[in-house]
């Protein structure tokens, strides 16, 4: 143990670096990842502290801790690449999108009243950003069609002897299920992640706590559940899975929502007779 604690920090001569353990070695690449996991849980600390007081901070720290018992487990089993592989595919994106989201929130605020009130400014900027969100709505709902429709719904233009079809965007169509519900975690009394359930015929009190963790989770306000769909739905790590998820009405829209990263797809719901 002394070792392998020598090792990860630092502090062993160079030519011995290796952790001698009761059911192997770790060489000088895996001791190589279990720092960079370190490295990686001291930014998720930092990223914590810094939303302290807002809406994610609860979903922060759930992370933190979740990220921190995925660590100790993978390196009590001495699995360093797949600990390595689990943090390209999820802590690396994660920290670096919440640390731009309150990187833009913090420098919008700055520039507006300056640096002596950049504490209190999350939810002062939030409210302005969405009010400039409704004038600009209410400019374009005046203006003109800007987009214009041409002769064929397929054109095809022609640079240096290629073509390209001009892609078609849509919304998929969606049922909403009545019978199926989906699982989500959410954070207990004692900050504990919790397992709950959520669909179309679950209570009122059962669809509000759903509507609040996806608040914590995301920060969206003003949201209604719909329901919960069957649809095929994108991962961040490359897979497109098929499960049933919730579906949300969100600023006149409605979103399938992926539980996995919480990413939202615009969709629509399929009526008999519609176009």
């Amino acid at each position: 143990m002394m070792d392998f604690m020598r090792s990860l920090f630092g502090v062993k001569k160079k030519g011995r670096r290796v952790v001698v353990g009761a059911t192997g070695d770790l060489g000088i690449e895996e001791i190589g990842y279990i720092a960079e996991s370190n490295r990686r849980l001291a930014l998720l600390q930092e990223l914590s502290h810094r939303y302290k007081g807002t809406p994610q901070a609860s979903k922060m720290k759930a992370v933190l801790e979740k990220t921190r018992n995925i660590h100790s487990y993978l390196v009590s089993r001495k699995k360093a690449h797949e600990l390595e592989m689990f943090h390209l595919k999820n802590t690396d994106h994660f920290i670096t999108t919440f640390t731009t989201i309150l990187d833009v929130h913090q420098k919008h605020y700055l520039l507006t009243h300056g640096a002596s009130e950049a504490s209190s400014s999350m939810e002062t900027s939030v409210q302005k950003i969405k009010a400039e969100k409704l004038k600009r709505l209410e400019k374009i709902a005046n203006l003109p069609d800007l987009i214009k429709p041409i002769e064929n719904s397929v054109r095809f233009y022609y640079a240096d002897e290629a073509k390209t079809a001009v892609p078609r965007l849509y919304l998929p169509e969606i049922s909403i299920n009545t019978v199926e519900k989906v699982i989500y975690y959410a954070e207990g009394k004692s900050d504990e992640l919790v397992p709950r359930e959520v669909g179309f015929t679950s209570s009122k009190d059962q669809k509000e706590a759903f509507l609040n963790h996806l608040t914590n989770r995301t920060g969206l306000q003003d949201t209604s559940y719909v329901g919960n769909a069957l649809v095929t739905i994108p991962n961040n790590n490359g897979i497109q899975p098929t499960g049933v998820v919730p579906v949300i009405h969100w600023e006149g829209c409605l979103y399938a929502i992926n539980l996995n990263d919480y990413r939202l797809f615009p969709v629509k719901i399929f009526r008999n007779g519609s176009k």
